[in-house]
């Protein structure tokens, strides 16, 4: 069995261990050090050895459990509960007599045995030992084996020891239920850590499944757009080429006249034109995020914009907008190619607002102008790669918009109605939103 982080339950439950352990030395270093400063400064006026001694060799002990409970918890846990009621007993050598009232120290000895290792049967056999070694002690002292004078009558201290021995015994028993189930509490916990790093693991897995197969979606889905775009290519390409072609084969007089050579050089330059945003679409790199203030730029964009005279922009901003973490030059793109979209619409009278407003997420730009709009049926074309219903467009001016509000993690919506107009509007986030590597690969072209 496992623990969550790939580790034994074993280790686990040791590193448990280890700090109930760790607990109980820095108890007893206190209550030794605090000893230790008592006796130096006030020793006992009769004593036939220091008891100081005894407090140091506790020290000693301890720091010999720190070493040993590391390796062998159980064991070393055991020997030091039973050598620190062996020093207990021997307070009344140094005394020279009994002491009864330092037999209560027995006690929280006997409960510390299940608060560290909290197994089955451990608590009890540090009981049974210390009540065998209190058992032997007090029954030498009764029967005249050990020549060390009674404090108090006889019949009080074998009373005080029963007294005692009841109460180790009673606080056995509630202890070793505590421990049982406080074990088979841990029990539980580590075979639900186990499940859940069995889940976890299994959740990554079909994680790493489910991406494969977007990825291959993907990769279909790219040469599907390939093919498609390569159909598009085909036969937009071909009128210009087809009157090129055709012109050529005219005679030598008619190749030299004016209109033929003008005619020619318009459809080479529709030809190019094409396959510069054919370019611009392909080559949308890696986002270079920086501070952009979009209502500068709307400012920049609109003072060099070039307008037929009955055609009116107006530009709706408020006094103070926070700047977004986007790329500059796709930035650019974006306005750029809504405003030239919205130009194209109106034709040659018209009105285009552009405005720009806060919005959750970051903000809000919206374009709209008085052209024909669009019908519904086709408002989930038009930022397909190469589509149009314009005979002068291309289709490569929305599929670049919403190539950019992609890759900053945005959205464009389109509201439209035929014979009004049409209103795009594009919500971006203040910072650019993170995809998956491949995903933005994917996104970028």
């Amino acid at each position: 069995m496992t623990s969550p982080q790939g580790m034994p339950a074993s280790m686990n439950e040791q590193a448990i261990v280890l700090g109930r352990a760790r607990t109980y030395l820095l108890l007893r270093v206190v209550v030794d050090v605090v000893a230790l400063v008592i006796l130096l400064a006030e020793p006992p006026a009769q004593s036939r050895f220091p008891l100081y001694w005894l407090v140091v060799a506790d020290l000693a002990g301890l720091g010999i459990y720190r070493l040993w409970v590391v390796r062998r918890p159980a064991s070393a846990t055991y020997a030091q509960l039973v050598y620190a009621a062996l020093l207990i007993l021997a307070i009344d050598f140094s005394l020279g007599h009994v002491t009864v009232a330092s037999w209560m120290l027995l006690i929280p000895l006997c409960l510390a045995g299940g608060l560290i290792i909290a197994r089955p049967g451990f608590n009890s056999l540090v009981t049974v030992s210390i009540l065998t070694l209190f058992g032997l002690y007090t029954a030498a002292l009764l029967f005249g084996r050990l020549p060390l004078p009674m404090a108090v009558p006889i019949n009080v201290a074998a009373t005080f020891a029963i007294a005692i021995g009841v109460i180790l015994i009673a606080l056995n028993a509630l202890t070793e239920t505590l421990v049982v189930h406080l074990f088979q509490t841990q029990t539980h916990l580590l075979q639900t850590q186990v499940q859940l790093f069995q889940a976890t693991l299994e959740l990554e897995q079909q994680k790493h499944e489910l991406y494969d197969v977007q990825r291959d979606a993907r990769r279909l889905d790219r040469l599907s757009a390939v093919g498609q775009i390569a159909r598009q290519v085909s036969k937009t390409l071909r009128a210009p080429l087809s009157a090129i072609e055709t012109a050529l084969a005219q005679p030598q007089d008619t190749l030299a006249q004016p209109e033929t050579a003008e005619g020619i050089r318009v459809q080479v330059q529709s030809a190019l034109h094409m396959l510069d945003g054919l370019e611009r679409f392909a080559s949308l790199g890696p986002l270079h995020p920086q501070p952009v203030n979009m209502d500068d730029l709307l400012i920049g964009e609109l003072s060099g914009l070039s307008t037929p005279p009955e055609v009116t922009v107006r530009l709706e901003k408020p006094p103070i907008l926070p700047p977004i973490e986007a790329d500059p030059d796709h930035m650019h793109q974006l306005v750029h190619q809504l405003l030239a979209n919205a130009i194209e619409a109106v034709g040659t009278a018209g009105a285009i607002t552009v405005s720009l407003a806060p919005a959750p997420e970051g903000l809000r730009l919206s374009v709209s102008d008085t052209g024909p709009g669009i019908p519904r049926s086709q408002i989930e074309l038009i930022f397909e790669p190469l589509y149009t219903t314009r005979p002068r467009g291309f289709g490569l001016g929305l599929a670049i918009c919403q190539q950019v509000v992609r890759m900053q993690g945005g959205r464009i919506e389109v509201q439209s109605t035929v014979g009004r107009g049409t209103t795009f509007s594009v919500y971006l986030p203040s910072l650019p939103r993170n995809l998956p590597v491949e995903l933005a690969q994917d996104v970028a072209g």
